[in-house]
């Protein structure tokens, strides 16, 4: 579909928030190397077809990220990453927003094993079975940033052994391949963050100080059953990430 039309239909969504995605993204994937090349508003408008206060409100979304600096007399620039404290801000707020991220960025991982699940994770969602769910590690790269963006440790549900042991590292994100091979729907995922210090094992692969502080991202993927079939908790540097949310007032 052609990104005009799309953001003029809104796929659902304010037309401002399916722009300020649109722009999000390019920012992310470096489209701009010159800050002072982002566009004006008047072009933004041609190229999108949308009003000048649908740029102006996807603009002021960026801007209340970090992502981008509005001067009177000057126009829009992209802030750098410096500027941005060096870390990637991302935008999780939906199934859309994880495709887009794991898009953007490069995971590399690889089979563990199985294993019962941590006694963190066993708590948190109430699994006491001790069976033994599959167990992926591996890292999350982008490229531009200086190591690695999260460490993300993966466990698929006892239930699912055949599929897990089809999951292909660098393919789809696991979720992805999950639904097709054991054709699984998602019904909904939970997601809790968390301030953490960086365990030792977690400072290692990370190449950060031990105790730093890093972003824990806990999601949960549940089928319509209400069954968790697939946990994965990313360790994030402080440094190199920043989560992004839009929340929509009430009308």
């Amino acid at each position: 579909m052609d990104l005009s039309i799309a953001i003029r239909n809104g796929n659902g969504k304010p037309r401002y928030q399916a722009l300020a995605d649109e722009l999000r993204a390019e920012i992310l994937r470096g489209d701009y190397p010159d800050p002072a090349q982002f566009p004006t508003e008047s072009i933004l408008c041609a190229r999108y077809g949308v009003s000048r206060f649908t740029v102006r409100e996807a603009l002021r979304s960026l801007q209340s990220e970090g992502l981008i600096q509005r001067r009177r007399g000057s126009g829009t620039v992209v802030q750098p990453a410096a500027a941005r404290g060096g870390a990637l801000h991302q935008p999780l707020s939906n199934v859309g927003e994880i495709l887009q991220y794991a898009r953007d960025s490069s995971y590399v991982f690889e089979p563990m094993g199985t294993t019962p699940l941590p006694r963190k994770l066993s708590v948190h969602i109430g699994d006491a079975s001790g069976g033994r769910w599959h167990h992926f590690r591996g890292l999350r790269t982008r490229q531009g940033e200086q190591g690695p963006i999260a460490l993300t440790d993966t466990y698929i549900h006892p239930d699912l052994a055949a599929a897990a042991r089809q999951i292909r590292p660098n393919e789809d994100p696991v979720f992805r391949q999950l639904e097709r091979l054991a054709g699984l729907r998602i019904a909904r995922i939970t997601q809790d963050i968390q301030a953490v210090s960086a365990s030792a094992p977690v400072a290692a692969a990370l190449d950060v100080p031990r105790r730093s502080p890093c972003l824990r991202i806990l999601r949960c993927f549940v089928d319509p059953s209400d069954r968790i079939f697939e946990i994965s908790a990313s360790h994030h540097p402080g440094d190199r990430f920043a989560y992004a949310m839009h929340i929509e007032a009430d009308k």
